[in-house]
């Protein structure tokens, strides 16, 4: 079975869609697909290729991608392949109509409408299975794809899907190690300090708006006046991310706010902190799988719909709109973080509430219905040639 994954990171639309699909790549390996990753550019060919996996680059528009037709069908007819999965925001009806004569298709959505012609259709976000998918694909008289949706569905790396929900916190290593030689980690219920002293703060790839800097200065201006004494934030830089010299600038050297970049291992950070702040992307459900109660924000639509249905479903906070009210948001951020490192027991409601929310193992999920979806029409096409 060979799968290509159409999707696109860079700094205008930063690394969301690209890490999620690497996430789905590696199940679908273990389900032993040949995968090929097929880029409108290079920005993202290097962290591709380091995870081990082939990156056409047609050097297209990855805001025009019907333009893109000819040279993505000359690679497929050189290259055949079993299924095809796009993940993005500028596919049009009439270029899902043309991919899917070449391959099954599947889509991950996070808006809802339009609706596309495809095979298999994801939405893992908290509000996925609230969409009234089977209406909306019968108004436009088009077939039902095979829905998978809701938060069980989120494409989380290996290191959260391995962890098991409970070694973050009290799990301690043990002296096995498993068979890639990274150590194991008993079985123990979350347990959280009684008091917060690491708090983390991620963007995502990017930091179009600089909240990072500007968070860093209010909280080391609360610093100097006797607040959070023991507290230590750690800032993570993304690959995209905008401002690195101003962020540093703005910390000085105070050794409280540590800077993280090329961050490896997600999990093990977040393990260390006790709550975090986060642009309402695909963090969140890493956040969720590793119960790390969380005040989130948000610089673009998609993230405006997954911050406005947290804090609907949970008592994660949403600071709102940055592109709106910079300042205003970063006043609510610190003000909720406050709330957040003084109350214990509401850090103990928010854990069990994003318990609730995914187990991690989305991208297996994913991986074991593509498959599938493969293999049932290789039967039927083998079926209808006898």
């Amino acid at each position: 079975m060979r799968v290509i994954i159409r999707a696109d990171g860079n700094r205008e639309i930063a690394m969301g869609h690209i890490m999620r699909c690497l996430s789905i790549g590696d199940a679908l390996r273990e389900e032993k697909a040949e995968v090929v990753f097929v880029t409108a550019g290079a920005e993202t060919e290097e962290l591709i290729r380091n995870r081990g996996y082939e990156n056409y680059v047609l050097h297209t528009s990855f805001r025009h991608m019907e333009e893109e037709l000819s040279a993505f069908w000359q690679y497929v007819q050189k290259f055949p392949c079993s299924l095809i999965l796009t993940d993005s925001y500028f596919v049009t009806v009439p270029y899902m109509k043309e991919i899917k004569k070449w391959a099954k298709t599947a889509y991950i959505d996070d808006m809802g409408k339009p609706v596309y012609p495809v095979d298999i259709l994801i939405n893992y976000n908290v509000y996925g299975d609230t969409l009234p998918y089977h209406i909306w694909y019968s108004q436009e008289n088009l077939p039902l794809p095979k829905l998978l949706l809701g938060g069980n569905y989120a494409p989380l790396r290996r290191e959260f899907h391995e962890r098991e929900g409970d070694r973050a916190r009290a799990g301690k290593p043990s002296e096995k190690t498993d068979k890639t030689g990274d150590e194991k980690f008993e079985k123990a219920e979350f347990k959280r300090k009684a008091e917060v002293r690491n708090v983390l703060i991620t963007t995502g790839g990017g930091d179009p708006f600089q909240v990072s800097e500007g968070l860093c200065r209010r909280l080391l201006e609360e610093k100097q006046r006797g607040l959070h004494r023991e507290i230590r934030y750690h800032i993570v830089c993304g690959p995209f991310f905008v401002g690195k010299e101003e962020l540093r600038e703005t910390i000085g050297g105070c050794s409280d706010f540590i800077v993280h970049e090329n961050v490896k291992k997600m999990w093990e950070l977040m393990a260390k902190c006790d709550i975090a702040v986060s642009a309402a992307g695909g963090t969140m459900y890493e956040l969720c799988c590793m119960r790390l109660p969380t005040v989130c924000f948000y610089f673009a639509e998609n993230q405006r719909q997954m911050a406005q249905w947290f804090q609907g479903m949970t008592e994660i906070e949403s600071a709102g709109d940055v592109r709106e009210n910079r300042e205003e948001v970063l006043k609510k951020i610190v003000e909720r973080l406050g709330e957040l490192e003084r109350d214990e027991t509401l850090r103990t409601r928010i854990r069990e509430q994003m318990r609730m929310i995914t187990d991690g193992r989305g991208a297996w999920r994913i991986g074991t219905a593509l498959r599938d979806a493969v293999t049932e029409a290789d039967r039927a096409e083998a079926s209808a040639g006898r």
